[in-house]
């Protein structure tokens, strides 16, 4: 059999024969598609070895609410202690307010009570009867009830201190001395306004 002069043969494929699938068409070109939504991977930490993992840390557990009465543990946040008070204060307080009271309502009285205090100067050293003056009743008025005041003051600041677990005792010490000291000035000022009195001791 002969073969034909007129057939041609077919031409030689200039790319090498595919072991899969077919040949994509001449121009065409693969594009990776674009994920918007894609999460890169976090970065090495800095310092990290070659081919070691980090440690997971496991996720934090809020510590429970402190509650008052509880006594303060490591770990829990940071919660402000209770001053700590010597059992004897409060006792204390109340027995030096009781006394201050007392001695506030005899200062009271006692300056009330100062032209009768005055007649008995007058009958000891003969001179006479006593005549007050203008000005002594609004006085000895105003050192009563001055006081008075400064009693309230300090059961308010005992009082506010005991409440807060502190140490009250103090203030009514420093109030008895302020009081005393205010009852003796305003039993001055009014001896010192008699003229007769502050003539007779200017002869002894």
């Amino acid at each position: 059999m002969t073969e034909n002069p007129d057939s041609i043969p077919p031409a030689k494929e200039p790319r090498p024969r595919p072991q899969y699938g077919e040949l994509a068409p001449e121009g065409w070109t693969w594009q990776p598609p674009q994920d918007q939504d894609r999460v890169d991977a976090p970065a090495p930490t800095v310092g990290a070895g070659a081919g070691v993992h980090p440690t997971a840390q496991p996720p934090a557990v809020p510590a429970p609410p402190f509650q008052t009465g509880q006594p303060f543990q490591t770990g829990q946040p940071h919660q402000p202690s209770s001053r700590t008070v010597p059992r004897w204060d409060r006792p204390l307080t109340i027995g030096l307010l009781t006394v201050g009271l007392l001695a506030t309502l005899y200062g009271a009285f006692s300056l009330g009570a100062l032209p009768d205090a005055m007649q008995l100067i007058y009958t000891q050293q003969g001179l006479g009867t006593y005549t007050s003056g203008a000005s002594i009743g609004p006085l000895t008025s105003v050192g009563a009830i001055a006081v008075v005041f400064i009693w309230l003051a300090a059961a308010a600041v005992s009082v506010r201190l005991l409440l807060r677990r502190r140490r009250a005792f103090y203030v009514s010490l420093i109030a008895g001395a302020v009081s005393t000291v205010t009852m003796f000035a305003f039993m001055l000022a009014a001896m010192l306004n008699d003229p007769t009195l502050i003539e007779f001791l200017s002869r002894q």
